[in-house]
């Protein structure tokens, strides 16, 4: 399969969000350390397809790290493989690290796409959930991120947060009114050992309220021209993240880093999550298996009923060798129940049920079976 795509997990974050469950270091003196094991594994990574379709360096926060080690990543990457001319590069950044000369750096080196961690617009909201920046540095990192010429900009919003309906309306109409190409919304998930779980009776947890909130954001996005292509993803003028479409359609990919995973012909693998664990290891995968077919359908359903455009039939068949309904014992049920939908050529979840298709999903696809 042509145009894999790469990710890399950079895992240094100034501060630690009173909410992340990721993999992440504040300790920036393992830098050296850990960019040296990470170049090794790129280096002895066998490599059935060089062509590359997309890059994703995620977090953690790849802003926070110096830059003289991005700039040797990218020299690597390019050794090693072929990056297509129209390779889509993408960066995670945060507004109180995305200095101008970082931002700068990040152009020079190739990358066209650039995705900062805003999650609300409220600095009172920003506080409690222990975010370094505030609405206001994030907009000047916006203007400075234009200047230096990125033009494929998203941000990320977070639904559910302590703060009030009012004010999360507010990061939402603010949000659509900005110079930015790609919107996500991701609803908060608390972890019992995150310090935000500490002040959990002040985060909003029924339901229908937060249901009410994914909808009213979803009809004002519309209304901006940022169109929903996937559960939490939304953009304008086409500008969809070609790398998550690789993964929701059950594409392949490389992994490198701690925590992160790999799709590689038929081999699905996991890398040791733990920072000092990577960089001491002398093997960081943690597992690796050879993916059944079944196990692919499976996958394959579960991420593109997420998309807009849902799963293609015909290219169901195609892959799996049966047909959509005859495959999934409860599809048929879910359709007469309005929970799926048939439009052309593809099965989708309706409009109306987009914030429960997790609930969907576990109908459909069964993987103890």
């Amino acid at each position: 399969m042509a145009n894999y795509s790469i990710y890399i997990h950079i895992p240094f974050c100034r501060a630690r969000c009173s909410y992340c469950a990721f993999s992440s270091c504040t300790d920036l003196s393992l830098q050296e350390a850990y960019f040296a094991k990470l170049f090794a594994e790129i280096s002895a990574c066998e490599l059935p397809e060089k062509r590359i379709g997309t890059v994703f360096l995620g977090g953690g926060t790849p802003s926070a790290v110096d830059g003289k080690y991005i700039v040797r990543l990218f020299d690597l990457l390019r050794s090693r493989f072929d990056l297509a001319d129209d390779c889509e590069i993408t960066t995670e950044a945060n507004p109180e690290s995305a200095t101008t000369d970082k931002l700068k750096m990040f152009r020079d080196v190739g990358v066209n796409r650039i995705s900062f961690g805003l999650q609300s617009l409220n600095n009172a909201t920003l506080a409690k959930i222990g975010r370094l920046h505030t609405s206001e540095q994030f907009l000047q990192v916006l203007d400075n991120a234009l200047a230096v010429g990125f033009t494929n900009i998203n941000a990320d919003l977070m639904l559910g947060l302590p703060e009030t309906h009012a004010d999360f309306l507010h990061t939402v109409d603010t949000a659509v009114r900005l110079p930015l190409s790609h919107l996500s919304l991701y609803a908060l998930e608390l972890y019992p050992d995150a310090p935000l779980f500490a002040i959990r009776n002040q985060i909003p947890s029924d339901q229908d309220y937060l249901a009410d909130l994914y909808d009213q954001a979803v009809a004002r996005f519309a209304e901006a021209g940022f169109m929903r292509y996937e559960t939490s993803n939304f953009a304008r003028d086409g500008k969809r993240c070609k790398h998550n479409l690789n993964y929701w359609h059950e594409g392949r990919y490389y992994g490198f880093g701690a925590s992160a995973s790999g799709f590689v012909g038929d081999v699905r693998y996991d890398n040791v999550r733990n920072i000092v664990d990577y960089i001491t290891a002398d093997n960081v995968r943690l597992n690796a298996e050879t993916e059944s077919l079944d196990t692919q359908a499976n996958e394959y359903a579960m991420l593109a009923l997420r998309l807009a455009d849902g799963v293609d039939l015909a290219e169901f068949r195609a892959r799996y060798g049966q047909d959509f309904f005859t495959y999934f014992d409860s599809a048929n049920r879910l359709l007469q129940q309005g929970c799926l939908q048939v439009v052309g050529g593809s099965v989708v979840i309706p409009d109306d049920k987009y914030y429960v298709a997790n609930a969907i999903l576990s109908e459909l696809v069964d993987f103890d079976d």
